[in-house]
Order: C-alpha cells, then sequence, then structure tokens
C-alpha cells in the first residue's frame, strides 16, 4: 500500500515486541556463516521521533519510552535497549528509533550482507540515503514479494527474513501463507519472522489457523492481547518459522516483562507462547 508510512506507527508497542525478537534472532542467529538478512518491507530504515509522521499520534510514547523508563534487568531486552540507545549516541532522552534494517545493522558483522527493498518512493530514497555508505547493505525499489524471490533464490547461506507489511492489501495474509509454504521447506537454513496485527476481526484467526496448517516443521506462534479497547489493533502476533530450539526459555521472561510495561493496566493481557515440533 503506497500509502502507509511506518513513520506513524514507528516504537509502538507492536514494534518493541517485533524488534526485541528481532534482536535476539539476529545474534542468536549470525553465528552461522555466511549470513544475511532479508527486510522486503524495509521503510525508511529509522526514524526521527520530531517527524511530523510520529508527532501525529505519538505511538512511541506508550511504546519505547515506556520501556526505556522502566527499570529492566533482563538481558536479552538489554541487548535490545542498547542497540535503541546506541542509535542516539547513549543520550538520555532519544530522538531516533531504529527500525528493523537499522537494528540489523548494528549486530551483524561486517561480512554479513543486509538486502532491503522498499516500493514507496519518498521512504525507498530515505532508505537509499541511510544505508548508501554501508557496502554490506544492498537497497532496492521492488515489489517486497517479487525482491524477496530474487534474493531468496539467488543467494545461498544462513539467513534472517523479516515479513511486516502493513496488511493494508487485501490478500496479504494469502500471499504470505503462500510465501512460507513454497519457501520455508525448500529453504531450511532460513528463519522466517512474520508480523501481523491481532484485530478484533474473524481475518486474524483464520490467518492463524491457516498459518499453522502449512505443514512446516518448526513454528513458534506468539499472540499478545493487550486488550484495548480504544484502537482498532487489539496486540500483536509473530510467526517464526524454523525457530531456535532454546527460544522459549530465552525470551519468554522478557516478553512477559514488556507485556507488564506496555499492557493497559486496566484491561486484561496475555501472551500465549507456543513452539510447535512436527515429525
Amino acid at each position: 500500500m503506497l500509502s502507509y508510512r511506518h513513520g506513524f506507527h514507528a516504537g509502538n508497542f507492536a514494534d518493541v515486541f517485533k524488534h526485541f525478537l528481532l534482536v535476539y534472532l539476529l545474534k542468536t542467529l549470525k553465528h552461522k556463516k555466511p549470513f544475511s538478512f532479508i527486510d522486503p518491507f524495509a521503510g525508511a530504515g529509522k526514524y526521527f521521533l520530531d517527524d511530523p509522521f510520529m508527532k501525529k499520534n505519538k505511538e512511541y510514547s506508550n511504546g519505547i519510552i515506556k520501556v526505556l523508563s522502566s527499570k529492566i534487568k533482563d538481558p536479552f531486552i538489554k541487548d535490545y535497549l542498547d542497540l535503541v540507545k546506541l542509535a542516539n549516541l547513549n543520550k538520555k532522552k532519544i530522538s531516533i528509533y531504529p527500525g528493523s534494517c537499522f537494528l540489523s545493522l548494528m549486530v551483524l558483522d561486517k561480512e554479513d550482507k543486509i538486502y532491503l527493498s522498499e516500493l514507496h518512493n519518498n521512504e525507498f530514497e530515505i532508505l537509499k540515503k541511510n544505508f548508501e555508505q554501508n557496502r554490506n547493505v544492498k537497497t532496492e525499489k521492488k515489489d517486497a514479494y517479487s525482491f524477496l524471490s530474487q534474493i531468496i533464490n539467488s543467494h545461498k547461506g544462513n539467513r534472517l527474513i523479516l515479513i511486516d507489511p502493513s496488511y493494508e492489501v487485501k490478500n496479504e495474509y494469502e500471499k504470505i501463507i503462500k510465501l512460507v509454504k513454497h519457501n520455508a521447506t525448500q529453504f531450511p537454513d532460513s528463519c522466517f519472522l512474520i508480523w501481523y496485527p491481532v484485530l478484533e476481526s474473524e481475518k486474524t484467526n483464520q490467518f492463524v489457523k491457516k498459518f499453522l496448517d502449512i505443514g512446516v516443521q518448526n513454528i513458534a506462534h506468539i499472540d499478545i492481547q493487550l486488550k484495548n479497547s480504544f484502537l482498532r489493533m487489539q496486540g500483536t502476533g509473530l510467526f517464526i518459522v524454523n525457530a531456535p530450539s532454546n527460544m522459549k526459555t530465552d525470551i519468554g521472561k522478557g516478553l512477559e516483562i514488556l507485556l507488564e510495561i506496555l499492557k493497559d493496566k486496566n484491561l486484561q493481557s496475555k501472551i500465549n507462547f507456543n513452539m510447535f515440533k512436527r515429525l
């Protein structure tokens, strides 16, 4: 959807959960060389809190700002927060929220490859400028699914693939299921991280059901319900295909800590975290 700008939502509660998990996966998986990160819905890469898009709703104030203001000892959350602080040169007050691309650049080694695509004209120009000095980063203005197909078939090795579209395109859910079903078994060295919004809609339930039935051996599913009746989005969901076996043990506590910080205190909230292994 070419009208969508992630700046409206950057740093919100959904970004916090997604990027917490992303940083964990990058740090866990990058030791298997060669390694690459693929983000076909890259956006601008990083976002300035004084940008008009971010200032409009200030969703970051109930997301990353809340977390940074909390005393946290969990090592996996600290890994994520340290990167957010590093993107702001460790200043006391942040002015930048690093997106998935920028977080990956800070985590990965110089020999690792980062492949980014974005179709929105303005977003792509910003993305390109943000990474033009980084030789291990390739940016391309291209449809996300065409770009992913091109990269995944032409570059071998271990990789983490992030799928987080806006879901404003009607058949987005179906396209994602088809993509993962086609590629996850064919490329077992690839880990897929798929984000989706939890809505009070049958569409969300159908997507989850169909995704869990695609026949992939190793799927982790994280469903986070914040139950805020004033928001169209009730929570955030994540699928991890070919997930690390110890992931739940590693980050389960961190997810609960983040939920306690970010949830609406007056409404019910919960996390469902399941690892599915099929023979």
